[in-house]
């Protein structure tokens, strides 16, 4: 008798978790970026966007970042290596202008976090936010340190929709920066 109550039961909890695994799991390899100066992990088949392909996102950007890696567009994660002079002491200066200039330009973010942490026995600043653009909500986990004397700002993006399965991930990028000093 206790057998045949205890099966659904079990049956019942397993459909549960089931139901709340995580999507597949997301392959991250390592790549070498900005002339490899940088080492991070990047979603198993992210390609680098072509020129055309910037210069049409980037056209009315003041700046544009220095390589993408996307998948089709349904995330992407940028690099940006700014003139900016930087170095290990800075990165506090820039943690806290950063936030006050994105808290200014968009007032309606959703924050998640922000401040420095040490990766690798250096400091990453990092913003995390829900901010408008282009008429929808995106993702966007900002980090960034210095290399060989510059800021190097990198930015994963994703639909406002996919943060659930792509947080994670952003944030193993993240953790993963390997930079020169």
């Amino acid at each position: 008798m206790k057998k045949v109550v205890l099966f659904p039961v079990a049956f019942c909890l397993m459909l549960l978790m089931t139901a709340f695994r995580p999507a597949a799991e997301i392959e991250l390899i390592k790549k070498r970026v900005l002339s490899e100066r940088v080492e991070i992990l990047i979603p198993k088949g992210f390609e680098v966007m072509s020129e055309q392909q910037m210069d049409f996102n980037y056209a009315k950007a003041q700046s544009r970042p220095s390589v993408i890696y996307t998948n089709s567009k349904e995330a992407s994660i940028s690099f940006t290596y700014t003139d900016n002079t930087a170095d290990q002491d800075m990165i506090d200066m820039y943690a806290g202008n950063f936030y006050k200039t994105y808290s200014k330009q968009f007032k309606e973010a959703k924050w998640f976090g922000n401040g420095i942490k040490e990766i690798a026995g250096r400091k990453v600043g990092y913003l995390e936010l829900m901010k408008p653009e282009l008429g929808h909500e995106v993702y966007q986990l900002i980090f960034f340190t210095d290399v060989e004397g510059k800021l190097l700002m990198c930015t994963f993006t994703c639909a406002d929709r996919q943060k659930p399965e792509w947080e994670a991930v952003a944030k193993q990028i993240m953790n993963s920066i390997k930079a020169n000093g």
